[in-house]
């Protein structure tokens, strides 16, 4: 009966465990739908369920298949058009707002970002509770802890972006249908989300055997374990699980720089991504060039930088404004078939990190010996960090090296209380996004946060 309840529940939520073709995990398409009587009964299954969330997180980065309005890839996008990195240069009004820092909460992009984000934790609560629940001798416990362990790090990722944009959220572990009550959870603090995202992560890092850097594994774990203790200023945990990372097969040395990969989000053409469409210019290129780098950030590179002929292009030769380059399959153009995969964690991030966290614990020695292997490998001279300096310089190291992988500019600059100074027009309560309105009209128990417009 526990079972057959579980199954019945995972039909019942809302989980989009659709795939399309060309997706897989262990070799597997992901299920489409989940039947009541059985869904995930054994390993292939199994396999076939996690192989549907990886989908779902495909198309949270991507967003182009899940909304029928433009998302401008909110999850890049929006956020940098929201700090100094880029500015909008389209014409629809509600992506503008990200742009002209006036966010409302009726914005639907805004809608879409923290629907999609739940959307993708109800799976990964199901598949919490449900793998576990197999009785198939060929699934060994190892390999039931494994796969939890993804599921599990996934949840804390979007947990952590939810509570990066808008503080304050419902915090929810338990798979839930789209009615009655139990959808009315009222907003749990940062610091209890925080908590329960160190515990799922903590749960990954021990107990995910997974090696493919297209999935979650113990070392991604860790990797976020690091950004999530920066972020709270735990900077003897910070540096020890960044410093988990640091050395091994990883390679500094070689170009082009982004070959560090962590984990990432990787497409195919059959399930591709659409992030060159909006980066991209018209023709020759093919894009639609929505987002385009900021004079600041064009002009914040050194001279003799390598890592600037990797990220933008702003030689005019081809068209009269610069663009970012990451993302260069431009022959997709507005197809979506595009194979350029979205950075999640990489190396060079963890030696900032332990750079950061170091030169907070006035360990200087170390601090120097992470920061200028990162500008070592940019062809950059070395700088020496201290007490006075190391703050700016870190955050401009980090400007540089993680520009256009995701919203790192903004909740670099917010968590060190410089967006107000660097980010022209910025106000305190530019530091959450507004939760959407007919997320507060649903639920009763919600209350909006401290944003601008609210």
């Amino acid at each position: 009966m526990k079972k057959l309840f579980s199954y019945t529940l995972l039909t019942l939520a809302v989980l989009a465990l659709s795939g399309c073709e060309g997706t897989d995990l262990d070799g597997l398409d992901p299920i489409n739908a989940v039947p009541a009587d059985g869904a995930i009964n054994n390993l292939k299954s199994a396999s076939a369920a996690m192989a549907g969330l990886y989908h779902q997180v495909q198309m949270i980065f991507n967003e182009e298949e899940i909304i029928s309005e433009p998302s401008y890839t909110a999850y890049l996008g929006m956020a940098q058009t929201y700090s100094d990195e880029a500015i909008y240069t389209g014409a629809d009004a509600t992506a503008r707002e990200y742009d002209e820092l006036n966010v409302r909460p009726s914005n639907t992009v805004n809608s879409t970002i923290f629907s999609v984000f739940y959307r993708i934790i109800n799976t990964a609560n199901s598949l919490v509770v449900l793998i576990p629940e197999v009785d198939d001798i060929t699934l060994s416990q190892d390999q039931i802890n494994s796969f939890v362990g993804e599921a599990r790090m996934i949840r804390a990722l979007c947990y952590f972006y939810l509570t990066s944009y808008y503080g304050d959220v419902p915090l929810v572990i338990t798979p839930t249908i789209e009615v009655g009550d139990e959808l009315n959870v009222s907003n749990s603090t940062q610091s209890n989300i925080y908590s329960q995202i160190i515990d799922d992560l903590k749960f990954a890092e021990s107990n995910i055997t997974e090696t493919d850097t297209k999935r979650a594994t113990s070392a991604a774990a860790s990797a976020l374990l690091a950004r999530v203790y920066l972020y709270q200023q735990d900077w003897n945990n910070a540096l020890s699980h960044a410093e988990k990372n640091i050395g091994g097969t990883f390679d500094l040395t070689t170009i082009p720089y982004m070959e560090d990969e962590i984990f990432y989000i990787g497409y195919a053409t059959a399930d591709g991504n659409i992030i060159n469409f909006y980066y991209g210019p018209g023709a020759p290129v093919g894009g639609n060039h929505n987002i385009e780098p900021s004079t600041k950030f064009l002009s914040s590179y050194e001279a003799g930088d390598l890592r600037k002929d990797l990220s933008v292009d702003e030689s005019l030769s081809q068209v009269s404004t610069p663009y970012v380059i990451k993302y260069d399959d431009f022959a997709a153009g507005a197809s979506g078939t595009g194979t350029d995969p979205i950075m999640l964690f990489r190396y060079a991030e963890q030696l900032l990190i332990a750079a950061e966290a170091a030169a907070e614990n006035m360990d200087f020695t170390k601090a120097n010996l992470y920061y200028n292997q990162v500008r070592s490998r940019a062809s950059l001279p070395s700088q020496t960090l201290d007490a006075t300096n190391f703050e700016d310089l870190i955050l401009q190291e980090r400007f540089i090296e993680l520009s256009f992988e995701g919203p790192h500019r903004w909740l670099d600059l917010k968590r060190r209380g410089k967006a107000t100074t660097e980010i022209s027009g910025y106000q305190s309560c530019n530091n959450v996004w507004p939760i959407p309105v007919r997320e507060i009209d649903r639920n009763p128990n919600m209350v909006q946060n401290n944003c601008c417009d609210c």
